[in-house]
């Protein structure tokens, strides 16, 4: 930075033993401001020839609310959350949370409770939209909140880890009113979720599905798949994590990051 003097602009010397010739004084002033105007040239060249500065970041990942299944915990979803904050998410836009119930109740209910929390986020955090990333019974109650809430203008991706989307055979759970809706494919709220398409609102939400064949729990392994999505991805062979494992598997977890990623900006 350049100061100024101090000394006021135009005060002639109150010297009088000063005999120095008006030449020479003329000749020293002329010095110093080329002096001045070269350091000052140099200075300006050093500016325009310096690297570019870098481009500004851009706008942060939508926030993500992590939804366990039935009699779940958010802590289920603690390691999702981990490795999501350890690849570069924010840690005020990543969310475990689940209905009041933990989803043993009727899920269009926790629908609505949904509905409340994707407000809350978008509201704390100033974004427009949020992604979904849901596990087992959540599933259906995420699409339900898109289909027949105000989801549709709220979410931008939707993410089902291991859903019963078409039922499960492995039923033994009615006692819980949410069990009994996913109980088989012909029930009233699969047949009216399903109907007249899997995906709603894909125009505008991206969804991705992701299914093992050591699922015992969502079985057979393709329920856990959508007709329409942007992708149904099967995860096989020794290493293919069982239903508990699938939402903390390194690999499950990396699918649905990249593909939260590739289609940040559709």
């Amino acid at each position: 930075m350049l100061f100024a003097s101090t000394t006021p602009r135009g005060t002639a010397s109150t010297r009088t033993g000063d005999r120095r010739p008006v030449r020479s004084r003329r000749l020293l002033s002329a010095s110093l401001a080329a002096l001045l105007t070269t350091s000052l040239l140099g200075l300006a060249s050093q500016t325009s020839s310096a690297a570019p500065q870098p481009a500004p970041a851009a706008a942060g990942h939508d926030p993500v609310i992590m939804i366990p299944g039935m009699t779940g915990s958010t802590s289920n979803m603690n390691a999702m959350k981990s490795n999501l904050q350890t690849n570069g998410w924010p840690a005020d836009r990543l969310v475990t949370w689940t209905d009041s119930s933990s989803m043993t109740q009727d899920l269009a209910k926790a629908a609505q409770q949904l509905s409340a929390k994707v407000d809350e986020v978008r509201g704390r955090t100033g974004a427009d939209k949020v992604v979904l990333a849901t596990w087992s019974a959540s599933t259906l109650a995420a699409r339900y909140y898109i289909k027949n809430l105000d989801g549709a203008d709220k979410v931008s991706q939707y993410i089902g880890f291991a859903g019963p989307q078409h039922g499960t055979t492995n039923n033994g759970c009615q006692w819980y009113v949410s069990c009994q809706q996913f109980a088989s494919p012909n029930t009233p709220f699969l047949k009216a979720l399903n109907s007249p398409t899997e995906v709603p609102f894909n125009d505008r939400i991206d969804y991705l599905t992701i299914r093992s064949t050591a699922d015992y729990n969502a079985v057979p392994t393709d329920t856990a798949m959508l007709a329409g999505a942007d992708e149904n991805y099967l995860m096989s062979g020794p290493t293919a994590p069982n239903h508990l494992m699938i939402v903390s598997n390194a690999a499950a977890l990396a699918k649905m990051r990249s593909f939260i990623t590739a289609h940040e900006n559709d």
